[in-house]
Formats: C-alpha cells, sequence, structure tokens
C-alpha cells in the first residue's frame, strides 16, 4: 500500500515539475533580458500589437451598444415603454370593455394622451407643431421639470422654442385648424404660458413637439370627456388587444433605426477586428522566429529527454500568455478611455445628425470576455501551427554546429 502511495506521489510531482518547467521556459522566451534577445522584443511587439487590436475591439463594440442604449433611453423617456391605438387611428372610448384588461392590473403605469396637430404663434413668429394632452408629463420632461401637468401652461421642444424666439415665461397661442372645430369666426386660439423647455437630444421631438394638460387638449380638439387618442402603458410586457386595438412599443415604433444599428454592427466588428488580426500573424511570426533562434536550446533540451509534445506546449504555452497580456492591456485602455469619455465628454459629435452631442461608451463584461475567449483561442492555435515545425528537426545537424 505505502509503495502505490509513493509510487502516486512520484508521478504527481513528475506531473507538477513539468508544469513548472513549461511555465518557466515559456516565460523566459518572453522575458529574456538578455541584451539583443529577438525573442524579448518580438514578444513585446507582439503584446502590444494585440492589446492595441483589442482596445480598438472594444472600444467598437462600446460605442455601438452605447448609442443603442442611448437611444433606448432616450425614445423611451419620450413615448414611454408602450402605447394603446386604434388600428384606423381613431379616437378611444376609455370606457370600452376591451380596455378593462390593464386598467384593472395595478402593475401597469396608465397615462392617456391626446395628440394632434396645431399652430403656434408667437408674435409674427408662427410654427406648426405636434401637441400632446397628456394627465403627466413624460420622464425626459419630469426628470428636470416636475411631472404634474397644470392647467394654462405649456412645454416645449428648444428647437422649436428658438424657432419661434420663445423663452420661458413667454405667452404663446395655439390654433387648431381641424375641420370639427372650425366656427363662422375663424378657428379657436387659446394661450398659454411657456413653463418649461426641453432638450431631448432627438431632432423629430426638439423641433415639432409640444404638450399641454389633457383636459385642455380635450377641449381644444373637441374630444369627449372620456375619449383620447390611446394610452401609454408603462411597466408592461407584450399585451394583446383584440380588434380594433393594437399595442405598440417604442422598438417597433422605430424598428429602422435598431435593424440599421444591427447591420453596422458586424460591419464594424470585422474592420477592427482585422487590426486584432494582424496582431494574431504577428504572433504566428514571433513563435516561429524564436523557434528559428532558439533552435539550439530546444535541440539541447530535446536530447536531453524532453519530448517533442512538451516542447510544443512550451510554445503553445507562449502564445496564451502573450494573448492573455495583451487582452489585460487592452481591456485597461479601453476601460480608461471609456471612463475619461464617460466622466469628461472630449469628443463631440454634431447632435443634428446623430441625436446625441458627445460619443456614448457602455463597457460590458461579456463582451470583453468574448473578445478575450476568442483572442486567447486564436493565439493558441496560432501558436500550435508555428509550432509544427518542431516535428521535422534533426537534431544531429543542428547539435553538430553548436
Amino acid at each position: 500500500m505505502d509503495k502505490r502511495c509513493d509510487t502516486f506521489s512520484n508521478t504527481q510531482k513528475r506531473k507538477y515539475l513539468n508544469v513548472l518547467l513549461t511555465l518557466r521556459l515559456a516565460f523566459r522566451f518572453i522575458l529574456n533580458t538578455r541584451k539583443g534577445s529577438f525573442s524579448s522584443y518580438a514578444s513585446m511587439l507582439t503584446i502590444a500589437g494585440l492589446s492595441i487590436g483589442i482596445t480598438a475591439l472594444m472600444l467598437t463594440s462600446s460605442i455601438i451598444d452605447g448609442f443603442q442604449e442611448v437611444m433606448s433611453d432616450k425614445l423611451s423617456s419620450i413615448e414611454g415603454e408602450g402605447r394603446v391605438k386604434h388600428i384606423l387611428g381613431k379616437p378611444i372610448d376609455l370606457d370600452n370593455t376591451i380596455l378593462e384588461i390593464i386598467d384593472k392590473d395595478s402593475i401597469y403605469q396608465i397615462n392617456p394622451f391626446i395628440k394632434n396637430v396645431c399652430m403656434i404663434r408667437k408674435g409674427k413668429n408662427i410654427e406648426g407643431a405636434i401637441l400632446e394632452g397628456v394627465e403627466k408629463y413624460p420622464s425626459a420632461i419630469s426628470d428636470h421639470y416636475s411631472s404634474e401637468v397644470s392647467s394654462g401652461e405649456i412645454i416645449l421642444g428648444h428647437i422649436l422654442a428658438k424657432n419661434l424666439d420663445v423663452k420661458i415665461g413667454d405667452k404663446v397661442f395655439l390654433q387648431n385648424f381641424s375641420q370639427g372645430m372650425k366656427n363662422y369666426l375663424g378657428p379657436e386660439i387659446n394661450g398659454f404660458e411657456v413653463k418649461f423647455i426641453f432638450k431631448s437630444g432627438l431632432q423629430e421631438y426638439d423641433n415639432s413637439m409640444a404638450y399641454i394638460s389633457f383636459i385642455e387638449a380635450q377641449r381644444i380638439f373637441g374630444y369627449a370627456e372620456n375619449m383620447a387618442s390611446g394610452l401609454i402603458i408603462n411597466h408592461s410586457n407584450n399585451i394583446n388587444f383584440d380588434y380594433p386595438f393594437y399595442f405598440e412599443t417604442w422598438e417597433e415604433r422605430h424598428n429602422l433605426l435598431f435593424e440599421w444599428i444591427t447591420i453596422q454592427r458586424w460591419p464594424a466588428y470585422i474592420m477592427f477586428g482585422l487590426i486584432t488580426l494582424v496582431g494574431l500573424v504577428n504572433l504566428f511570426a514571433t513563435i516561429a522566429m524564436i523557434i528559428i533562434e532558439k533552435h539550439g536550446q530546444i535541440a539541447i533540451l530535446i536530447s536531453g529527454g524532453l519530448q517533442k509534445k512538451k516542447v510544443r506546449n512550451i510554445f503553445m504555452l507562449q502564445g496564451a500568455i502573450i494573448a492573455l497580456f495583451g487582452s489585460l492591456i487592452g481591456g485597461i485602455m479601453s476601460l480608461f478611455l471609456i471612463q475619461i469619455q464617460m466622466k469628461y465628454s472630449l469628443l463631440k459629435i454634431p447632435v443634428e445628425i446623430y441625436f446625441m452631442d458627445t460619443i456614448p461608451f457602455s463597457f460590458h463584461l461579456k463582451n470583453f470576455v468574448i473578445i478575450v475567449l476568442s483572442v486567447l483561442v486564436c493565439s493558441i492555435i496560432a501558436s500550435w501551427r508555428s509550432s509544427k515545425s518542431l516535428t521535422s528537426f534533426s537534431l544531429s545537424e543542428i547539435l553538430r554546429y553548436e
């Protein structure tokens, strides 16, 4: 029994010593401090190349994810998570039994709205606008002003306010030209005081949206007391309604925008992934050149009893170590740049084109892990492929000239 335990213990020790030897030789080829050592310089340059490629990939992924998250937050904060409308665009009866499915459920936040077009005038300045009557302002406004809607007040998008030359506290006049509200004296004119000017960063809304109270919108557009254009629903999953109603989320309404983001994602990954591919090619060349440079030492190790398979493992481990160092350095660099941009917003972009004034970043650990694992696997494959030359080593020829 003792002999078996000793044999098992010796086997474990040999395995442990083999692992230590493999690690030591792999690090020695990378961190060789001998002056003029090609292996050390080549390894450091390969690490630098991989770190630059991974930084480019991480920044690309972070920008795409950040843009999508910013757009999602902006749209959901203005439109709510979803809206219930009539399939033919007609006003809906708030007392309709079909709508009781959400009215009785306390988990939903329901806000009826009325939406129509009108003219807003201040002095000689006249602009067309989309007027929305609500009982509570959307979070894009309530986060900066208030969620409660008061009678006689109006909130304008900042571009609309600029075109009208309006400031907070000014009075503007609304004119409704819908057919049902015309009378012999002309269209009805209603005065409102500008209480707040919002800036969403989305030109579609900043250029045309105005908000007033739900009750005043009912009166202006001639809606009955229990009628509305639809319902804004938050904290909702996909809700199914019977005809003639339907539920539309903000993602479904702007699906073309998010399809465009998805289409642009993979070409961007491929383009910046080529930088990482260059680093992997450098790794392949580096391992091959190190084998050529160290062929005398490798021949001595093999002639001393070290199997060629274990020598190949040394170079495969060396490739994995180089990839790991490059990944860690690239991850740290990208995280540093992302934090700098998120804190100081140094990189600016035109808001008229991109719906935001700074480049958005969003760091996801999952993306970083996927990139690192992919680079590690590719590095091991590249190292394995470049170390295949060891199988054709002729020890007699090499040792003859050493």
